[in-house]
C-alpha cells in the first residue's frame, strides 16, 4: 500500500507536535512517533478500523486523544485528518478534497 497524507493533515500533525513539545520536552516527538505507529498499523491492516462516514475510517491513537481519519483509494491510504477527540473531530469533513 502507498501512503498519501493531505497537506492539512500534515499541518495538524506538526501543530500537535509543537503543542506537546511546549507542554513537556520531547513529548511532541512521542506524539509524532505514536502517529507513525498508527499509520504503520493502518498500512498493515487498512480495513481493521471502523468506517465513520461513507468510506472514511477512524483510527484512535493509543497514548494521545487524537484520531486519524483516512480512506482507502485502490492501493493508497489517504490520511485526511488528524483531529483531537475532544474538539469537534469532524470539523474538517467539508473542507477536505478527497
Amino acid at each position: 500500500m502507498k501512503l498519501k497524507i493531505l497537506e492539512l493533515a500534515f499541518l495538524e500533525i506538526e501543530d500537535g507536535r509543537e503543542y506537546y513539545n511546549l507542554q513537556q520536552e520531547k513529548l511532541g516527538d512521542k506524539f509524532k512517533k505514536e502517529i507513525q505507529k498508527s499509520i504503520n498499523r493502518i498500512l498493515l491492516t487498512p480495513k481493521l478500523y471502523p468506517k465513520t462516514r461513507n468510506d472514511i475510517r477512524r483510527c484512535l491513537l493509543h497514548k494521545f486523544p487524537y484520531s486519524l481519519f483516512y480512506t482507502i483509494d485502490i492501493d493508497t491510504i489517504v490520511i485526511l485528518s488528524v483531529a483531537h477527540q475532544r474538539r469537534k473531530p469532524y470539523y474538517w469533513i467539508d473542507d477536505r478534497k478527497m
